[in-house]
């Protein structure tokens, strides 16, 4: 097959772009042109990924997410309209890189408008990779709607469904409404990693890993339900690990882990017999690659789903977080019941093994390009 070009758009946020990264890799290895279309805010981190970035729209980050305006939004609505004014000033770059470079294949996520956009309008060859389990097109268009009002009209491929679906979830947690994609293993990247020697000691105490994510810990109940976390998972044969960026936990409570630091997820919880998180597609399905446990405190969007999806099989449990905030012991009852029962711990495993019999991000890419071929 001659080298094809093939254009990323994924959402600017890491727990949109992360999950590509594999794939994107496997199609660059296999020769193609990748090229990753950006804010240019968002430049460094395809950098980092040792991948080629496209610059575009000179809006900052603190002006794509500025929430001001949309306070009367629910969450689903104001991230939508966020992601909405990134793609609106990037569309005119996009435009200029279509007409001139001509891709063979579009690659978005499920929340990019950019890359579907680009696709409809260009009648060129769109994938959709999922970040985890299916997100229904349904909620997505609505929320769409409802943002762009008349503009949806003026953009087509709004709710347009992709040739071809990269799936990256296991069968078993994937849900039972989803399309048929093109299987793909998860694996975990989280960026540029260092790991500290003492993480894959094997004599040690149990070890609990407790991580918010990259916007949770941003919000202003962070610190109270980092507190209400280390509070139910101190026990005197468990060792906690925080996973944060450095500056953004108290010293007060820094001092009850072993250690609080930056931690690649995907690497970290492959050494922890649990893992107490918010949900996030990104931890969820990293923790389910290497079959840990879960105690998962969902806010919004899919985190909920995936904590409800968790409990279903027996892997995880759920505590909405006004409950954990609440102090009231269902924290500490969950974190107890999945250290005690090892029936999650089993059910994590089929997760993980079913993961494992999935074709690798090189194999899946050779099965994209021949579904492309045949379309």
């Amino acid at each position: 097959m001659k080298p094809l070009r093939i254009m990323a758009t994924p959402s600017p946020a890491v727990g949109h772009f992360f999950p590509m990264v594999p794939m994107l890799w496997a199609l660059r290895s296999a020769g193609h042109d990748v090229r990753v279309v950006v804010p240019a805010f968002f430049v460094n981190t395809v950098l980092q990924a040792g991948l080629a970035a496209v610059a575009t729209a000179p809006v900052s980050e603190e002006q794509a997410l500025d929430a001001r305006d949309d306070i009367d939004d629910d969450h689903t609505t104001g991230t939508y309209r966020r992601l909405a004014r990134i793609a609106n000033a990037m569309a005119g770059d996009v435009e200029r890189i279509v007409d001139g470079w001509r891709p063979h294949l579009v690659i978005s996520d499920p929340m990019d408008f950019t890359g579907r956009r680009a696709a409809a309008e260009h009648g060129l060859a769109h994938a959709e990779h999922w970040i985890g389990g299916f997100l229904p097109t349904e909620p997505r268009t609505s929320a769409a709607r409802h943002v762009f009002g008349a503009w949806h009209e003026a953009w087509p491929g709004m709710g347009s469904v992709p040739d071809m679906v990269i799936d990256p979830c296991p069968p078993g947690f994937q849900s039972a409404g989803a399309p048929s994609g093109i299987r793909t293993r998860y694996v975990p990247y989280n960026g540029p990693s260092a790991v500290p020697a003492w993480l894959t000691d094997r004599d040690r105490p149990r070890r609990v890993l407790i991580t918010l994510g990259t916007i949770v810990s941003q919000g202003p109940e962070a610190h109270q339900l980092l507190e209400r976390t280390l509070d139910a998972t101190a026990r005197p044969d468990v060792e906690v690990v925080v996973a944060a960026r450095p500056g953004t936990v108290p010293q007060e409570l820094a001092q009850r882990a072993k250690a609080v630091r930056w931690l690649p997820i995907g690497l970290a919880v492959q050494h922890c017999d649990l893992i107490v998180h918010h949900g996030g597609s990104g931890t969820t399905m990293a923790a389910l690659a290497h079959g840990v446990p879960q105690v998962v405190c969902p806010s919004v969007l899919d985190q909920t789903d995936n904590a409800r999806r968790l409990e279903e099989l027996g892997a995880g449990r759920l505590v909405p977080v006004p409950a954990a905030l609440a102090g009231d012991g269902e924290l500490v009852r969950a974190v107890e019941d999945v250290l005690g029962d090892p029936r999650y711990a089993k059910s994590a495993a089929v997760l993980r093994d079913e993961n494992d019999a999935a074709p690798a991000p090189a194999r899946a890419a050779e099965q994209l390009l021949r579904t492309m071929g045949e379309r």
